[in-house]
């Protein structure tokens, strides 16, 4: 008997990721339009993907690396987008974004690596399951770009 390369609850989980993804879409266009203090928003909306994450009955401790990745990527990434943005406007934040992007991909995928390889380690089972993979990195890049952001607000760089 062939065996599904494809899970049959793929279609489950993805609607799962996408209900948990709105909200933080919705709230995201909310604290733009609202002029809102975008750093500390951010970084509170971190807690919509682990409430995710405990609501699938998913391991948060199986997620670390993928929180690990999603912050250091999505935090080194914000830097240069911030930069560029101040200095060039919209193009200098694309521009810092995608360079911004290609170099924390590295940076991050070397240290979800290293962090994965120390939980197996350890008898820590860390997952690459769907669920956790895509909540555990939403979670992830939403701290560490809140964390840049609410350094920036904190040292006096206004956005918007």
């Amino acid at each position: 008997m062939k065996e599904n390369i494809i899970d049959k609850n793929i279609t489950t989980k993805a609607l799962y990721v996408m209900a948990v993804s709105l909200p933080v879409a919705a709230i995201g266009i909310l604290i733009l339009k609202e002029h809102l203090p975008m750093g500390p928003m951010v970084l509170a909306m971190t807690i919509i993907p682990l409430l995710g994450l405990l609501i699938a009955k998913r391991s948060i401790k199986g997620a670390i690396p993928d929180l690990i990745f999603g912050a250091i990527d999505t935090g080194l990434l914000t830097i240069p987008a911030l930069i560029g943005g101040i200095t060039f406007g919209v193009a200098g934040a694309i521009a810092g974004g995608v360079i911004g992007d290609a170099l924390s991909d590295g940076i991050a995928g070397f240290f979800e690596g290293s962090i994965a390889e120390w939980l197996r380690g350890k008898g820590i089972e860390e997952s690459r399951e769907s669920v956790t993979t895509a909540l555990g990195k939403m979670a992830g890049c939403l701290l560490g770009s809140g964390l840049v952001l609410s350094a920036a607000l904190m040292v006096g760089i206004q956005l918007g």
